[in-house]
Parts: structure tokens; C-alpha cells; sequence
């Protein structure tokens, strides 16, 4: 319901959307659930041009659950590629070892190999740099601190541990499985194999050589509601805390007085499309696109070389007027659980 309101809001101003779904609990658990929004993406990449898109400006966006399960996705494949790279850097340390300095690295590589298979790498072939950003709305990003909250919304700690856990097996990561499974601790953990990453190169890398954590990542714009009940703001504002810890820059928006289902249900209904808004002005600074967001100008701006000039978005457009009545809106607001 909700990537149709937001495919009805930028479809008219020349932005292509593809709303994929995934498998729900208890069809699958949180396994599945990343393994098909990875595979969505994947998708994307391969066949978008064939619909008119660009491979080259994807933006990821998600909302809750599905904010949760995309972030675990970046984070998963930022995690992948850090290890992948540090075992192509540990092999080309090894061939150029001589005596016994290879049979130090031979040990470590013995050591890492298990490190390498606690968690298994996902399936598909895009570099997470490849997508030019990743709005995330009313994201769970810290299950561990969620735990309490989602049973206090219905989700018990037995139906918990059968979505987030009961998947792994002797050589899973021996982190708590809620970690596992929680953007915010796999970023740290992304952190710590860049580290690693980083110890590889000895003392000869300049710092202007050097890789730079950010730079593994897509770019970060996290939304919230300060009145979400469902996902406190308190795990919004730990999540952008963490992303400046780790130097990774983040847009972030906070709506006041907001709840967790108000930017993508009620306020497109009644006609406030100030989160379709935001989403278009983040896809627009990320893929390049010039445009003026000003709903009075129906002028299109100049672009800068290998620019493509985007449509403006005119909150007058006639797929952006109310749906409901205010008082029909409101009414639902009030009854929704959310």
C-alpha cells in the first residue's frame, strides 16, 4: 500500500519505482526475508534498464520492517566486501612473504578462514557502493534494544526467537543472534573487519591512499516520527549517533509530532506528501539529478554536465491531492495500532 503512495507521488516527476515484496514470517524467518530483498535488488540492477531506468542511480528505500531488513542488506554486503578484500590483501601478502614469514600468514589465513564462514556472504553480485543511497524510514536498526518493545506490541519472545532465531548452526556467528540480525551491530562489525582491513597495509599507505570506512557505504538518510511508539526516536537518534561515531555522513529527518505509519499512510492521504517530498529531493542529490523543489516553479533548472534534468515536484500535481477526508483520516490515525 504504502510504495504505491510513494510510486503515485514521483512516478509524475520522472522518477522510475520498483516495489518489491518478500516473504513474511512464518513462510520464512529474517533468513529469508534478507535473502529476497537482496535478490530484489539484485533484480533491479540487472533488468531496470530495461524499464527505462538508470543501473547506475539506484536509491534504496524502506520503511519498518522493510527499513530493517534493506539496512541489514547494506550492512551484510559493505561486510562481505570488506572480507573478501581483506582475504584478496592476506593472499597477495602471502605470495609476496618470503621464508618464514608465509608460514605466519599460512597460520593466519587458517585462523581467518573460520572467521570468514561464521557468517555465510549473500548471493548476489552488486557492490553495495553501487546503490547511490539508502533512505531509511522508522527502522528497528538495534533488535536488542527492540526486544522489550516488539513484546509489548504483540511479538513474544518465543514468536521472536523463531523470526531472528533458530537459523544458525555450529558455525554461525557466535554473537547474540539479535545482533546479528540488527543493522546497527553489524556496522560495528564492518568497523572492526575495516580495521582489520586496514592493519594489512603496514605503514607504507598514506593516509590520502588509504580507504575510508565511508566509502564502502551508500549514502545514509534516515527519517523518523518523534511520536513513534511503535519504533521509539530513541533508535533513530542511537543509529545516527553510531553513523557519526563511525564517520559515516547521514541526512536525517525528523518529523515532529509524527507516528511510525503517518510519512507513508495517513499524511499522503490527506494530502501532505512531505515525506514523498524528501524521498524526492534524497534521490535527486544522489543520482545527480538538478531540479528546484519548489512547487510554485514549473521551470526546469540548467544541469551541470552529465546531469539529467529531473522534473520539479509541484505538491499541486493532481496525483498529489487528498485521498480521504481529514476527518476520515484522523479517525483511522486514531484507531491504528501503529
Amino acid at each position: 500500500m504504502w510504495g504505491t503512495l510513494l510510486a503515485r507521488a514521483l512516478a509524475p516527476f520522472g522518477i522510475l519505482c520498483i516495489v518489491p515484496d518478500y516473504r513474511n514470517f512464518p513462510r520464512v524467518n529474517i533468513e529469508g526475508m534478507v535473502r529476497d530483498v537482496d535478490a530484489s535488488i539484485q533484480w533491479v540492477m540487472d533488468h531496470v534498464e530495461e524499464y527505462g531506468g538508470d543501473r547506475r542511480r539506484v536509491v534504496l528505500v524502506g520503511q519498518s520492517a522493510g527499513a530493517h531488513i534493506g539496512g541489514v542488506v547494506v550492512a551484510r554486503k559493505v561486510l562481505d566486501w570488506l572480507r573478501c578484500e581483506r582475504r584478496r590483501r592476506m593472499e597477495c601478502n602471502r605470495m609476496d612473504a618470503k621464508g618464514s614469514a608465509a608460514v605466519l600468514v599460512d597460520d593466519n589465513m587458517e585462523n581467518e578462514s573460520r572467521v570468514f564462514e561464521m557468517m555465510s556472504p549473500l548471493r548476489s553480485t552488486y557492490s553495495p557502493r553501487q546503490l547511490c543511497g539508502f533512505i531509511s524510514t522508522s527502522s528497528p536498526d538495534n533488535l536488542v534494544t527492540m526486544r522489550p518493545v516488539l513484546h509489548h506490541h504483540g511479538l513474544s519472545a518465543s514468536v521472536q526467537n523463531s523470526i531472528f532465531g533458530g537459523m544458525g548452526d555450529d558455525n554461525d556467528d557466535d554473537f547474540d543472534v539479535f545482533e546479528k540480525w540488527s543493522p546497527y551491530h553489524i556496522m560495528i562489525k564492518c568497523h572492526t573487519e575495516y580495521v582489520k582491513l586496514l592493519e594489512l597495509d603496514g605503514d607504507g599507505t598514506s593516509s590520502d591512499d588509504r580507504l575510508r570506512f565511508k566509502d564502502v557505504f551508500p549514502r545514509f538518510c534516515v527519517i523518523h516520527g518523534t511520536a513513534d511508539k511503535t519504533v521509539p526516536i530513541s533508535e533513530a537518534k542511537e543509529f545516527i549517533s553510531l553513523l557519526a561515531k563511525l564517520q559515516i555522513p547521514a541526512d536525517v529527518k525528523l518529523y515532529d509530532g509524527w507516528t511510525h505509519t503517518d510519512p507513508i499512510l495517513e499524511a499522503p492521504m490527506r494530502g501532505d506528501h512531505t515525506y514523498h517530498r524528501d524521498v524526492y529531493e534524497m534521490v535527486c542529490k544522489w543520482t545527480g539529478e538538478t531540479t528546484s523543489l519548489s512547487p510554485h516553479v514549473n521551470e526546469k533548472k540548467n544541469c551541470k554536465v552529465g546531469q539529467r534534468e529531473a522534473d520539479v515536484f509541484d505538491g499541486r500535481h493532481p496525483m498529489l491531492q487528498s485521498i480521504c477526508p481529514s476527518v476520515l483520516v484522523e479517525a483511522a490515525r486514531f484507531c491504528n495500532p501503529f
